[in-house]
């Protein structure tokens, strides 16, 4: 059996960046976990496995404050696959048993890695599989992705967005990262949960997007008003739809959010990626048709927890804790709701 030698450090190892490359999606990269815990004030271990041939494997986790007291670990906040990246299923296991050893040490009450299925479980560890991703393939370019998109909630509603002049850009400014913030606020009031601090967007997004790893696509009506907008992460295989978000006002005339998703789903095919639409719980019924409508299919996820699951990521959204908190905070003045960005770090 290959050794593989553990070690735990508070930068990112020699190597952490072509393995992230090759076996890691774009929540691995060392630019995205320095940039969010920077944001956020996280505490990050990065927990990595060197053989004979170099780095085997890495894991990066980090603390998250419980809004009251104590801490949990994370890989990684805000991003639904973070799991190990490794060469071998035994450097898998081993860093995840490393990760497990950090509960105790950092006194905190709970690890959570999240991971595509299938993966092998770790020693102690409870799974979870609530959760699942959808992703949109784009085998056979853009004529054929088209064809399986659904022809009247998709075909039917890009055509209409063009042909009522959206304008579809790709925004880069100070003053374009702000429009998609606000839209965010005012969708994430609507859902119930605090939205982004503003300079998510304006600082960390528009670093990475300077980087190369991330694309604004704003939909703007003929009189130059941004009527949607979405984030777009670009990882080594595959490009994250992150955030989406439109005017209420002007979703049913223009009908932007799917004119600019189309543009980004045909950017992915001219790069020869596919595009994952992120994770949907069970209950997100009407999220989770929305993106097999857009010939998405379903991959499912799966959480490992030490040392059982829990928290706010296994809690139903449509009914219990979650769901009165949520109704409590849709009903708050928008000044209060921006001032409560600064409890998104808590969310991670």
């Amino acid at each position: 059996m290959m050794s593989v030698s553990i070690t735990v450090s508070a930068e990112p190892p020699e190597g952490w960046q072509e393995l992230a490359s090759s076996r890691g999606t774009f929540y691995h990269d060392a630019r995205w976990v320095e940039g969010v815990s920077r944001s956020f004030g996280y505490r990050t271990h990065w927990i990595h496995g060197r053989g004979d041939s170099g780095l085997t494997a890495g894991l990066a986790v980090a603390e998250v404050p419980r809004l009251l007291r104590g801490r949990r670990l994370v890989s990684f906040p805000f991003s639904f696959i973070a799991g190990p990246m490794a060469r071998s299923d035994a450097a898998a296991l081993a860093v995840l048993a490393a990760a497990r050893g950090l509960v105790g040490e950092r006194k905190a009450s709970r690890l959570e890695v999240k991971r595509l299925a299938p993966c092998p479980l770790g020693e102690g560890y409870q799974r979870s599989s609530r959760y699942t991703t959808y992703r949109v393939s784009t085998a056979g370019g853009e004529s054929a992705l088209w064809q399986r998109l659904d022809r009247t909630s998709v075909q039917q509603r890009v055509r209409k967005g063009e042909r009522a002049g959206v304008e579809v850009r790709l925004g880069s400014s100070v003053d374009d990262w702000l429009s998609m913030a606000r839209l965010e606020e005012e969708v994430q009031r609507g859902h119930g949960v605090p939205a982004p601090p503003r300079s998510f967007f304006t600082g960390l997004l528009r670093d990475l997007q300077q980087a190369g790893l991330v694309d604004l696509y704003l939909g703007c009506t003929p009189q130059r008003e941004v009527a949607a907008g979405f984030v777009m992460y670009r990882g080594p295989r595959e490009w994250i739809y992150a955030f989406s978000a439109a005017d209420p006002r002007l979703v049913r005339d223009f009908r932007a959010t799917h004119v600019i998703l189309w543009a980004g789903l045909r950017r992915a095919c001219e790069a020869g990626v596919d595009v994952d639409l992120g994770r949907t719980a069970p209950e997100q019924a009407s999220l989770a048709e929305f993106k097999l409508r857009w010939g998405a299919e379903p991959v499912p996820l799966a959480y490992d927890y030490f040392p059982t699951a829990g928290g706010m990521t296994e809690a139903r959204r449509d009914r219990g804790p979650l769901a009165l908190a949520g109704g409590l905070w849709s009903r708050l003045p928008r000044s209060l709701t921006r001032l409560g960005a600064g409890l998104y770090r808590y969310l991670g």
